[in-house]
């Protein structure tokens, strides 16, 4: 055999056991090159640029920097639609990935902050004491979908002030399903405009225990219309909550992984609702029934 064919053969195995490689290792070259974010150490931002002088009479800001998972395409369709809430409501966007924006003195110029699909560590330990210092002081932060869809924190105030639920994971085999939400509290703008359920498709979150006890859930999931796989969590699996953090609010909505999802009339009535309720100064009379402000 000449030593031709034999490279040529040699070449041949190559292709093959690299093609192989590539077929069993798909999901991973493709998050590689898709998230690659999620194969390095966290960027975290030291300076960000001076805020404009003029952000309005109803200033909200939208964070969504990812040093995690990253919604390309439902980050943008969720900032489509939060514009299109703010030219229709008399609000005004300031849309940022920069966490250097995180300072005392820029927060407080906001009426409301919008973690709009965030994830991974993004704050410098500064900037996180900047936003606990906005919520504990008064101020209402909203967590969208993958604002708490890591599977670890290292920022214990966020797990258990802003969150409280541990995501675990979410369907994979069959990974957006048609499902029944069930409507418990239709008494917060967000909801108001729901019947007793809300039958949509999306992607759904498990969490290690349900929040409930340390929340007002307003919706939970009917796992009996979907399949929950690896991490069922029962008949309590809340997907949309609000609670109490010092003299501030939180509202956390697992809901909205799909970029269809910011088109739906339903789902923008939901966020143009929740963010009016986070606009309003909380009063005494908006209370949280059964939850407690520490744990």
């Amino acid at each position: 055999m000449s030593v031709r064919r034999i490279a040529g053969y040699g070449l041949l195995v190559l292709l093959v056991v690299g093609g192989l490689f590539a077929y069993q290792n798909r999901l991973y070259l493709r998050m590689a090159i898709q998230q690659p974010q999620l194969f390095r150490e966290p960027v975290l931002d030291q300076s960000a640029a001076p805020l404009p002088v003029d952000l309005g009479a109803v200033a909200i800001l939208s964070f969504s920097k990812t040093n995690g998972y990253r919604h390309h395409d439902s980050i943008a369709a969720s900032v489509k639609m939060l514009d299109q809430l703010a030219a229709d409501n008399g609000w005004q966007i300031f849309h940022t990935e920069n966490g250097a924006v995180f300072t005392p003195a820029n927060l407080q110029r906001f009426r409301l902050i919008i973690l709009n699909h965030k994830s991974g560590t993004v704050w410098t330990e500064a900037q996180r004491q900047a936003l606990k210092s906005y919520v504990e002081e008064g101020g209402t932060l909203l967590a969208q979908h993958a604002a708490g869809g890591d599977q670890g924190y290292d920022w214990p105030w966020y797990l258990d002030q802003v969150l409280r639920a541990q995501f675990v994971d979410h369907p994979m085999t069959q990974h957006i399903q048609p499902a029944t939400l069930i409507v418990e509290d239709r008494s917060h703008p967000a909801t108001a405009h729901l019947g007793s359920v809300w039958q949509r498709s999306d992607e759904w979150y498990n969490f290690v225990a349900s929040p409930r006890g340390n929340t007002q859930v307003l919706m939970s999931i009917d796992e009996a219309t979907y399949d929950p796989e690896k991490s069922p969590m029962g008949a309590d699996h809340p997907m949309v909550w609000w609670h109490r953090v010092g003299k501030g609010r939180v509202f956390y909505s697992a809901l909205g992984h799909t970029p269809e999802s910011y088109s739906e009339p339903d789902f923008r009535a939901f966020i143009q609702g929740a963010i009016s309720w986070g606009l309003d100064t909380p009063t005494n009379n908006d209370s949280e029934e059964g939850v407690r402000d520490e744990f």
